[in-house]
């Protein structure tokens, strides 16, 4: 065979240069979301829970939000929230959603990148969207943590409100109602500021507050002034549960005169803790500004010197006020729930 016949051949098996392979480029992401901007949001949200079908643990939303016609919005919900150290949204729980202008329903889109964002098209002339759609609790706890029982549930305003894009948080007003399983009471670090029937209706705050500002509620139910304006308020499976030692509540009591020794400073009005003595609903630890989330084992009050491990969960809660709410370190502060928590620095 001829040299160059051959070495033509042979060019056919050659391993082409790695520049010659053809392979996909990279396209960066088109950023569609606005970023927050420190404005006042032009109109108040308003926000009502049904939450009244504790055999299913489905909670009903309606939410309306002021809009500008003619313009495209973009909703959120929480991703990164103060106290988790990810994004813990439990996004899987939401259902239905449908929004509505003028009485017309809308097409949504989830956002291509933020599974947490949700782009809509408003039609020229609307001025507000109005939304509906579900919150499935967890009823098993291979689902995620279980807040809704038979005599008790936990309400959490980041899985039962949205908030428009391009704006700090604390510039959105918004106003929240609750309606209860009937003859339950609640307890929260919002002001109710009226009732009828079993719907409590809250005063307007800014979503960051809501968001800080979840509820307790159930069907057996007692709250203690623990002085200094500081309430703890406890749900527990059982009525037995709430029976309280004397002792046992003066030590609650020095929890409160005790810390405002140590700090010396006051960062709330009021403060609430929010307590359950359950084994029924999920167990939770979590700090709030002007409350916290708690759940003891049964036993707490009625078989204290028994409960020592459980004695930790209220006092830690009680000092984030200060320590990590009041004063956080500055990189961990975020003018929304969409940008990631650092934690550079210490809350001291």
């Amino acid at each position: 065979m001829p040299l160059r016949l051959l070495a033509f051949l042979l060019s056919f098996l050659a391993v082409p240069a790695l520049s010659q392979i053809s392979a996909p480029a990279f396209v960066p992401p088109v950023e569609t979301i606005p970023a927050p901007r420190d404005v006042d949001y032009p109109g108040t949200m308003t926000v009502r829970v049904d939450a009244t079908d504790i055999e299913r643990g489905i909670m009903t939303v309606k939410q309306t939000i002021p809009v500008a016609g003619g313009k495209r919005v973009t909703l959120l919900l929480p991703a990164f929230l103060p106290g988790k150290h990810a994004s813990r949204l439990e996004l899987d729980k939401m259902a239905g959603l449908i929004v509505r202008a003028n009485g017309r329903v809308l097409r949504w889109v989830r956002d291509g990148v933020d599974v947490n964002a949700f782009h809509i098209d408003v039609p020229a002339g609307a001025r507000q969207l109005d939304l509906e759609f579900q919150h499935l609790s967890a009823v098993a706890t291979d689902q995620g943590r279980i807040t809704v029982t038979r005599e008790m549930m936990n309400l959490q305003f980041e899985q039962l409100a949205f908030y428009p894009a391009g704006y700090f948080t604390r510039r959105i007003p918004v106003t929240a109602s609750v309606t209860y399983p009937q003859g339950w009471k609640a307890a929260s670090a919002l002001r109710p500021t009226g009732s009828s029937g079993d719907t409590v209706t809250y005063g307007m705050v800014s979503y960051e507050v809501l968001q800080d500002s979840p509820i307790f509620a159930g069907k057996y139910f007692r709250q203690d002034d623990l002085g200094n304006n500081v309430f703890l308020n406890t749900v527990a499976d059982s009525a037995k549960e709430l029976v309280v030692p004397p002792e046992v509540l003066q030590v609650h009591k020095n929890l409160v005169d005790q810390s405002l020794k140590l700090f010396g400073t006051r960062p709330f009005d009021r403060y609430d803790f929010l307590h359950a003595i359950t084994d029924r609903m999920g167990g939770i630890g979590l700090e709030h500004h002007r409350s916290s989330e708690n759940q003891n084992d049964p036993g707490y009050f009625t078989d204290w010197a028994a409960s020592l491990p459980d004695h930790n969960l209220l006092p830690h809660e009680f000092v984030h006020s200060w320590n990590g709410k009041h004063r956080l370190g500055a990189d961990s502060w975020t003018p929304d729930f969409r940008q990631p928590k650092r934690n550079s620095l210490l809350w001291v």
